[in-house]
C-alpha cells in the first residue's frame, strides 16, 4: 500500500493490452473483469480513483494531448463499466489520465501491456464534524 492507498494493477497474464491501439474502449475480456471488480470495490467504504494509461510513442502523429486524452477516455469508460455495475457515483474519488507517463514496464514502455487503467482504493482521513477539533 502507498501513501495514496493500495494501487489495484490488472495485468494479463500473457502480456496482453487491456485496451486495443488507439481505443479508449476495453478488449471484451477486460470488459469482463472489470464489471467482477464492481462488487468488491462497492463493498469497501474506500472510494477509488481510476487512472488511465497509454503505451510510449501511441498517436506519434497527433500532438502529445492526445494520449492525454485517450488515457483519461480509458479511465472515464472503466468508471461508467464500474457504474453501471453498482458503484455509486459518491465511492469515485477521481478519474485521470497519466498518458506515457508511468509505463508499467519502464524498460519496455512501448509494450503492449502498458496500455491499462490502475484502479487505487484510497486512503483517505475519516470527516470531522465541523465543530470537532482534531
Amino acid at each position: 500500500m502507498g501513501k495514496q492507498g493500495l494501487n489495484l494493477e490488472i495485468v494479463d497474464q500473457d502480456g496482453r493490452s487491456m485496451f486495443p491501439d488507439g481505443s479508449k474502449e476495453p478488449y471484451e475480456r477486460t470488459r469482463l473483469l472489470i464489471q467482477k471488480l464492481a462488487g468488491p470495490l462497492k463493498a469497501t467504504p474506500l472510494r477509488v480513483a481510476v487512472v488511465g494509461h497509454t503505451a510510449a510513442n501511441v498517436l506519434s502523429s497527433r500532438s502529445d494531448d492526445g494520449a492525454f486524452d485517450l488515457s483519461a477516455g480509458r479511465a472515464n469508460i472503466v468508471r461508467q463499466i464500474l457504474q453501471r455495475e453498482g458503484l455509486p457515483s459518491s465511492h469515485v474519488f477521481m478519474v485521470a489520465g497519466k498518458a506515457d507517463t508511468q509505463p508499467l514496464f519502464p524498460d519496455d514502455p512501448a509494450l503492449a501491456a502498458n496500455r491499462r487503467v490502475t484502479i487505487m482504493l484510497m486512503r483517505e482521513e475519516p470527516p470531522l464534524p465541523p465543530d470537532l477539533k482534531p
